[in-house]
């Protein structure tokens, strides 16, 4: 009789730790993944819920491309034949408000007061206005520029690539946009922080680096180069990305990330989403095998290169 009591409470015990592993699984799986304040998710190629797989995996933002198809903003991600991309409407903007409003903080993440970035590219110049009108609707929530003043919301939305007009956003009063800019916009004469407050830089190409010689480790100057363009930005108010960073072979694209970690780039984007939250995710350890001096940044420098 006790050992059969015995069973039987065994029994309980299991089927009540099943429960309790159970429900943190389940509140796991509410709560998401951990955040990401340095994660992009470049997903102009796809998958046809970017702003969803973005926000599901913790990261920060989203970068997604659009273009203009019979007077719709649709993405450019890759459908099966005969099949439309989903519009922009559908695939960002209302998944996002949805989560901001289960959210009783109205944000998109949990427990994080910063606005999620949500960069749109446009592939073939598609007109503002059309963005404009699409974006007016969920003002509410997204951060909004109104007489000279920005209001920060759980959205920002920053205009990336060559495409879109810088006349249209700066002739605006009220306006639901912003720019990314360039870095010869720390200079006299370039966009203002409330038109452009992040800025960014191809940056295979600034450091001249040849695929068919890997950098497992970065040489000193490139080193330097990256840490004052991001010393650069900082000190005018500004936010950087780098973009054209290799996303292959592996351990160069590693090398990359751990370098632009290190000199505390404000975003780090790649199309390889696991396999950044993998990286952003590790703690933080950096051993530099290379010493040189400091190199200033110099704007007239930096136009020359452009």
């Amino acid at each position: 009789m006790s050992n059969g009591l015995a069973t039987v409470a065994g029994g309980l015990v299991g089927l009540a730790a099943l429960g309790a592993l159970g429900a943190a699984t389940a509140a796991r799986a509410r709560r998401g993944k951990p955040y990401l304040a340095r994660g992009l998710y470049v997903a102009i190629d796809g998958p046809v819920d970017p702003a969803v797989a973005a926000a599901r995996a913790g990261y920060a933002g989203v970068e997604v491309g659009v273009r203009l198809v019979a007077g719709e903003l649709r993405l450019t991600c890759a459908m099966p034949p005969g099949e439309e991309p989903p519009t922009f409407e559908q695939a960002v903007l209302t998944p996002l408000a949805n989560r901001v409003a289960g959210n009783a903080l109205g944000r998109v993440h949990p427990r994080r007061a910063e606005p999620f970035l949500l960069l749109v590219r446009s592939e073939t110049g598609s007109p503002y206005e059309v963005l404009a009108r699409l974006l007016r609707p969920h003002g509410a929530i997204l951060t909004t520029f109104l007489g000279g003043r920005v209001i920060p919301g759980a959205i920002t939305v920053l205009l990336t690539g060559p495409h879109w007009s810088r006349a249209d956003l700066l002739g605006a009063y009220e306006r639901h946009a912003f720019l990314e800019g360039r870095f010869s916009d720390l200079e006299p004469g370039g966009l203002p922080v409330t038109v452009a407050p992040m800025v960014s830089d191809a940056l295979a190409s600034r450091l001249r680096y040849d695929p068919h010689e890997e950098w497992p480790e970065f040489p000193a100057e490139a080193r330097h180069i990256v840490r004052s363009l991001v010393r650069a930005a900082h000190g005018d108010g500004r936010r950087v990305r780098f973009v054209d960073v290799p996303e292959s072979p592996r351990r160069v694209r590693t090398a990359f990330w751990r370098e632009l970690q290190a000199a505390e780039a404000d975003l780090i984007g790649s199309r390889h989403r696991v396999a950044l939250a993998r990286f952003l995710r590790r703690p933080v350890r950096r051993e530099f095998k290379h010493r040189a001096e400091t190199m200033r940044y110099a704007p007239e420098r930096l136009t020359s290169q452009r």
